[in-house]
């Protein structure tokens, strides 16, 4: 029998008894409803909680800090203590799957802006890798390579000064008072650090850029050529004491204070860096280093470790959900079996003649399976119609308010529910593949029944 003639004679069949057909692929479609729907909802959370942790910081950036010294830190481990210098930061940007490694200066202090006094976190950068690192602005632009006073300030910089003799209370994000961040571009902030000895010194830092409001990490510090931080840095540490260490126990504070001043004699000696950050190709790197330079006694984070124990939550949230609907699924697959089964008690007299006629076994069992392989394309598609639906739907309402409650009112609806083309694809396969599961045991009755007994029968 030809594949166009088994098509168009089991559509024929279904449709004989339109009623029960119907009630068949409804229930398979709400089987599949249940599946999709469910399963979107947890790769919508999924989603939603990875987009709210790339609002804190890239997810292929590691912030690597060098190890900190304690007391009671064994021998070995203090001569191996892994400082973040030039040769650290050569070694790191060798790592298969670094894009980029940009090492940075921090500090910190007193800021005037015309009358208004505040404090500034500037952070050295070098001018070239601020786009790597994936920078934005918002106004303005990044700094470039000739850039020697000229700095970018984060979005919350600017509610760092307040009116020289007003006090007052704190200015919170998105509180009434918040100013507006473009105002601070292209002003001039005047700087004042002072060192060990008590020297000051100050420096005027010309506003070229707004960052975006993309990171929150960002949001807070003003960055600035690497070039001046060395020199702020190198200002700072002018005629800095060594730090002794106070310990309890007697027996081991000499040995504690040899080992911190034999590293103090190290870090004045080669160029320490503050942090080092570094670019990876995607986030499956950024894991894998991030444990990788733990391993060689750095201290290393990034967003993406917290990203994989959210991940892991996610799938168990997902295999509930789909646990779920595959009840459903069970119940339409039932539902199909005796549908079909019906049908075959219905036609024995029409099975027979087709026997008769020449009709094979395999003819006779292809022929039940096409007809359960159809409903259960046909409820697919009618279940992927209304998944489409009530995900909007969802999205619509109950994402909107899910985005009021957590990011404040005006906030676009959050994309609670989502379905990629794969669930999509994964759905109508799995819906065709259970009618056809289901149809394995009427088709084969069908192909045993014996045509003589059949025709005696009627």
């Amino acid at each position: 029998m030809k594949l166009y003639d088994l098509l168009v004679m089991a559509n024929r069949n279904l449709w004989r008894r339109k009623g029960r057909t119907m009630l068949t692929i409804l229930g398979l479609s709400i089987g599949t409803v249940s599946v999709i729907v469910l399963f979107s909802l947890g790769i919508g959370l999924a989603e939603w909680q990875r987009v709210s942790m790339e609002q804190w910081g890239s997810l292929n950036i590691i912030t690597v800090n060098q190890a900190f010294f304690y007391p009671g830190m064994p021998e070995e481990e203090m001569e191996s203590l892994r400082l973040l210098n030039e040769q650290a930061v050569s070694e790191i940007e060798a790592m298969p799957g670094v894009l980029g490694v940009a090492p940075a200066f921090t500090v910190g202090g007193e800021a005037r802006k015309g009358r208004d006094m505040g404090y500034l976190h500037v952070v050295g950068i070098e001018p070239g890798k601020m786009e790597l690192m994936e920078f934005e602005v918002q106004a303005g632009r990044l700094l470039l390579n000739e850039d020697r006073y000229n700095v970018v300030a984060g979005s919350h910089v600017i509610n760092n000064f307040i009116q020289h003799g007003v006090s007052g209370p704190a200015v919170g994000i998105g509180s009434p008072s918040e100013k507006d961040p473009p105002e601070l571009l292209d002003r001039r902030l005047v700087l004042t650090l002072q060192n060990a000895q008590g020297q000051k010194r100050g420096y005027i830092l010309n506003v070229v850029g707004i960052l975006g409001t993309q990171f929150a990490e960002h949001a807070h510090a003003v960055y600035a050529p690497l070039s001046l931080l060395r020199e702020m840095h190198s200002f700072m540490n002018r005629g800095a004491q060594q730090t002794q260490v106070q310990l309890v126990d007697s027996v081991n504070m000499q040995r504690d204070q040899a080992g911190m001043q034999r590293i103090q004699r190290r870090e004045r000696t080669e160029l320490q860096y503050s942090f080092v950050s570094v670019r990876t190709k995607n986030v499956g790197y950024a894991k894998q280093l991030g444990e990788e330079l733990r391993l060689m006694g750095y201290q290393a984070h990034s967003i993406a470790d917290q990203l994989e124990g959210i991940e892991q939550g996610t799938r168990i949230v997902q295999a509930v959900l789909g646990g779920i609907g595959a009840i459903s699924l069970l119940v339409a697959t039932i539902g199909i079996i005796n549908t079909m089964v019906m049908s075959i008690y219905e036609r024995t007299r029409e099975i027979a003649v087709i026997k008769v006629l020449g009709a094979s076994f395999s003819d006779i069992r292809r022929l039940f399976l096409t007809e359960a392989a159809l409903i259960g394309l046909l409820g697919g598609m009618l279940g992927l119609v209304c998944s489409f639906l009530l995900s909007l739907l969802i999205n619509i309402y109950a994402g909107a308010a899910i985005g009021a409650g957590a990011m404040g009112p005006g906030t676009s609806p959050v994309q609670i529910s989502v379905i990629p083309l794969w669930l999509t694809v994964f759905a109508l396969a799995f819906s065709t593949t259970i009618g056809i599961i289901a149809g394995l045991y009427p088709a084969t009755r069908a192909m045993r029944l014996d045509p003589v007994t059949a025709m005696r029968h009627y």
